[in-house]
């Protein structure tokens, strides 16, 4: 299964995944494309497949991508062959954050028993000081709330959605919900 988290920036979508991945086995990282600079130790965990701007645009010119997007001045794909990984090895679980444009896709893309979505949210204070505390510049801070009101305005389109608070909570109703999936 595919399990996507989109939220708006700050909604703790990363600490979601990695506790995720610490307490089950059969969850993997689907792996994206970014231009971004990696964060500390971003590169070791193997989230993202870290382009430059150019490799990035030599990909979308070779067809390689099934999105992408511009999203804070960066671009952000999914690559064909990582979908084609998902769709071929079912025995775990594969999770990313992707956003709410590029869960669309990928709910167009894979039928309701192969995916499940998640939309994570949190008060716009907690949001804030979650982001300040990641070490956002106040330019940064700014730019990631701006796109909150749109990305709130998909929520709609998500199999479950959680306002993230409390992570033992977060990750207790994920796992429920998984599980009735699974097992019916």
């Amino acid at each position: 299964m595919l399990i996507v988290m989109s939220g708006v920036s700050g909604s703790g979508k990363n600490t979601v995944i990695e506790k995720l991945m610490s307490l089950c086995d059969d969850f993997k990282i689907f792996q994206s494309a970014t231009t971004r600079k990696p964060r500390a130790n971003e590169e070791e965990k193997g989230v993202y497949i870290f382009l430059t701007k150019e490799q990035f645009e030599n990909k979308i010119k070779e067809g390689e991508f099934f999105e992408f997007e511009k999203v804070h001045e960066n671009f952000y794909g999914i690559l064909k062959s990582e979908l084609d990984l998902v769709r071929k090895n079912t025995q775990y679980n594969y999770i990313r954050d992707i956003d709410v444009n590029g869960n669309l896709k990928l709910r167009k893309y894979f039928s309701k028993e192969e995916i499940l979505s998640i939309f994570l949210d949190a008060p716009d204070e907690i949001l804030k000081e979650r982001l300040k505390t990641r070490g956002e510049s106040e330019e940064s801070l700014n730019l990631r709330l701006s796109r909150a009101e749109f990305e709130r305005s998909h929520k709609k389109e998500y199999d479950l959605i959680i306002e993230n608070i409390n992570l033992d909570k977060t990750i207790k109703t994920i796992l429920e919900e998984i599980k009735k999936r699974k097992f019916g």
